[in-house]
């Protein structure tokens, strides 16, 4: 099972990821990684040509949080990018902790039940990511 976590969005908004009733895909994204800088604005542009299905939510999870780095705070850097979804902040990366994070950026899918199903590190290429939303979407790969 998805470790279930409830905390506050980087707007403030509270949210709860991993509980079971809808299809999820989680990334874990650091603001000062270049590979998830490089993620994102990939994401979000193939999301614009390629929506969502609409039973699969997508969250954010901003963590290892560090103002000495690049792109900081998060929020900001989100913003530019015009990531959209709703992000858990995980300053203190209890969340990180709790999903055995390898590297940045990591996803991983979980299905209707609060199964996780499928696991992706490293720059996704956008076939990679639409199969951890199909795998999240059908409960397998």
């Amino acid at each position: 099972l998805a470790p279930e976590v409830s905390g506050t969005t980087l707007t403030g908004e509270q949210v709860t990821i991993g509980s079971p009733g809808k299809a999820q895909v989680v990334a874990f994204l650091a603001h000062w990684c270049p590979h998830c800088q490089a993620e994102v604005p990939r994401i979000v542009e193939h999301l614009a040509d390629n929506p969502l299905p609409d039973d699969v939510e997508l969250y954010g999870v901003a963590t290892s949080t560090a103002q000495n780095r690049p792109n900081y705070p998060p929020s900001a850097w989100l913003e530019r990018e015009e990531w959209t979804f709703p992000t858990l902040d995980d300053a203190d990366n209890t969340v990180q902790m709790q999903y055995g994070l390898s590297s940045f950026p990591f996803f991983a899918a979980i299905n209707d039940q609060g199964e996780i199903v499928a696991r992706g590190s490293g720059e996704l290429t956008t076939a990679q990511f639409d199969q951890l939303v199909e795998a999240a979407r059908a409960g397998s790969l």
